[in-house]
This record gives C-alpha cells, structure tokens and sequence, in this order.
C-alpha cells in the first residue's frame, strides 16, 4: 500500500490551521533543514537558550494540534512525532491508516491510505497534492528527483519514509 493524500484538512482557526507563532515556524523550519541550535541562535541573533525553548514550545503547540484534530477526525492514535510535525493513526470507521503532518506554509493535512492511488485522475488535485508534497520535502531538506513525472502517491511514500522510521512495518 501506498500513503496517498485522499483527505486535505485545511483548518481556518488560528489555532489549528498554524498552531505556532512565527518565531516558533522560523526556529521549527531551521531546525528541520537540520542547522544545528548555535547556527539559528546566530542567524537570528539571539540566544540557543531562546531557540531550545522556542523549539520545546512550537513541538508542545505542534503535539497538542495534532492530537486534537485527530480526536476530531475520529481517529485512534498509534504514535506522534513531534519533532517532525507527525502523527500516525488509525480510522476505524473507514478502515485506513492515516497520517496527519504540519506544515508552516499550508497547516496540518490528513493523509489516508489509498489501496489504488492511481485510480485518482483529478489533476487539479494531483497538482495540489504533488506541490504540498514538494513543500514537505524543501521545508525538511529532502531531495527528491523527478517530482514532475511521479505520481504524488509514490511521492509520499519517499518522502514519508524519510520522516517516519518505521513506515514500511506501519504499510
């Protein structure tokens, strides 16, 4: 099976739509392109004490968020990743596993998984879904190639297995 955005959760409210402050999206973005405390602190100009705090505080906004539009889309959890904006889940109800990840240009997403991904030929929504993907993948500083010619699908799955450990026993 293959992670495949079959549900966007674009939330309007503050609070869930970008749970963090800009400070905490600039540090929560550095951190994830892997530059070390010291090298944000002097690029911001200001203490690493302030950007561990402010990284403390963005994961505890981001694990809070996650955890509550989970509980809102009904769905059990089976492990969070707070430093990557991760929540893995369960929807008993539709019977699919489901990922929802944060980002600080478009919010949280819920991501289902699709047993036929290809099946879906809604090029507006392929479009969308391969530029979230990308958005994912730059903000995170993982390369990825031949993103025009891949189907947002396969997409998610290299760029989810980057961020989640253990997808392939979680498929």
């Amino acid at each position: 099976m293959i992670v495949y955005l079959h549900n966007v959760l674009t939330l309007t409210g503050c609070t869930l739509a970008s749970p963090l402050t800009q400070k905490q999206k600039t540090v929560w973005s550095l951190l994830n392109k892997g530059l070390s405390t010291a090298t944000i602190a002097n690029k911001l100009n200001t203490t690493r004490q302030f950007i561990n705090q402010t990284k403390l505080s963005a994961e505890a906004k981001l694990s809070t968020t996650l955890l509550d539009v989970a509980q809102a889309n009904d769905l059990q959890i089976t492990k969070l990743y707070p430093k990557n904006g991760i929540l893995l889940a369960y929807h008993p109800a539709l019977k699919r596993k489901a990922i929802l990840t944060y980002n600080t240009n478009h919010g949280i997403k819920v991501w289902y998984w699709h047993d036929n991904p290809e099946e879906v030929t809604d090029t507006t929504f392929l479009n969308q879904t391969r530029q979230y993907l990308l958005d994912i993948a730059k903000e995170r500083d993982i390369e990825i190639e031949n993103t025009e010619k891949t189907h947002p699908a396969k997409l998610a799955h290299q760029i989810f297995s980057k961020l989640i450990p253990e997808l392939k026993t979680y498929t």
